[in-house]
């Protein structure tokens, strides 16, 4: 009987040391990916700005709202390789008389894992409608990858239209929720030129003056390690009009942030996929191995006690119930 228990026991201790590397490696891979049917709204705040207001050709102070909103495009995903999804983010910040200072829509394709840029699918960049922008996206576009380690990423940024070094800072709770603080600066950098009237920027005469858009920027984003969602996002963003090396007019400059209720839906939704996340490629791995080894071990040894008492038990000495050899007295 022994001997029985004992092989049942490395049998089903053989059974974890196999489901230890495939949670790992097998059932882990198959959800740690970014969704084909993406659908999420945010919401960023930044009180006090200011702007340059077209109508009155002066520098305004108000309050911004962006609101964007990011979808998956199911057909466009369909069409695509192998582990890449293509999502398309739609944003409009508006003031706080309601008037629209900027929109632009975002389409690109990435891997599921990793969350690195692919070029395929029709990516665009647009900021007047009908304009779609061909561009080649790199880096990092909307979120980081599963599994976010302490380093240097690459964050793809639409002003400039590439990407830019994402370096990590330190852990910080979000809302009692473990994070990755990290951290990208973009120093002051002409992004294009344009013609304004020459009264604008303190030049004389009468014909239209050449000047230099110049964007900097510095972004801290605070990410779920274990799901690679950005959970909360603080930017200072700064654009100026350039005129014979001087910053003349400043046409934005504005801290901005997630609303709370974007940082509370973002951790509602993503938080629990992370523990299972964890589960899975963590958890599930090393209670299977460890079982597994002991119960092994346990069941091996039950199985080899038991046969050598049967051994034992049956040896060549006459049993109790068996006659005497004849000649023995």
């Amino acid at each position: 009987m022994r001997r029985i228990v004992g092989l049942v026991l490395v049998g089903l201790g053989m059974f974890l040391l196999v489901l230890a590397p495939l949670a790992r490696f097998y059932a882990y891979p198959k959800l740690a990916v970014a969704p084909y049917d993406q659908n999420t709204l945010t919401v960023l705040n930044g009180p006090g700005a200011t702007v340059f207001d077209i109508a009155s050709l002066s520098e305004i102070r108000t309050d911004l709202t962006t609101t964007a909103k990011t979808v998956g495009d199911l057909k466009a995903s369909e069409d695509a390789p192998d582990g890449v999804t293509v999502w398309v983010n739609t944003s409009s910040t508006k003031d706080s008389k309601g008037v629209v200072r900027s929109r632009s829509i975002d389409r690109a394709a990435f891997d599921q894992n990793s969350g690195e840029a692919v070029n395929c699918c029709g990516e665009f960049y647009e900021t007047v409608e009908g304009e779609q922008q061909p561009v080649r996206h790199e880096g990092l576009v909307f979120k980081f990858p599963f599994n976010t380690q302490k380093q240097t990423y690459q964050w793809w940024d639409t002003s400039l239209l590439k990407a830019v070094p994402i370096k990590f800072e330190r852990v910080e709770d979000v809302n009692n929720v473990t994070t990755y603080k990290f951290v990208q600066t973009i120093e002051p950098t002409v992004t294009g030129t344009a013609k304004v009237p020459p009264a604008l920027v303190g030049a004389k005469g009468s014909k239209p003056v050449k000047v230099e858009r110049v964007y900097a920027n510095e972004r801290a984003l605070w990410v779920e390690p274990r799901t690679g969602v950005v959970f909360d996002r603080v930017e200072s963003q700064r654009s100026t009009l350039r005129y014979q090396g001087k910053d003349v007019i400043t046409t934005t400059a504005v801290d901005t942030s997630y609303s709370d209720a974007t940082i509370r839906s973002r951790i509602d939704k993503y938080e629990p996929l992370g523990n299972e996340l964890n589960l899975v490629r963590n958890t599930v791995p090393l209670i299977a191995l460890i079982a597994g080894l002991l119960l092994v071990v346990i069941g091996a040894a039950l199985a080899l006690t038991g046969r050598g008492r049967h051994v034992d038990d049956s040896g060549g000495g006459p049993r109790q119930d068996e006659p005497a050899p004849a000649g023995v007295a």
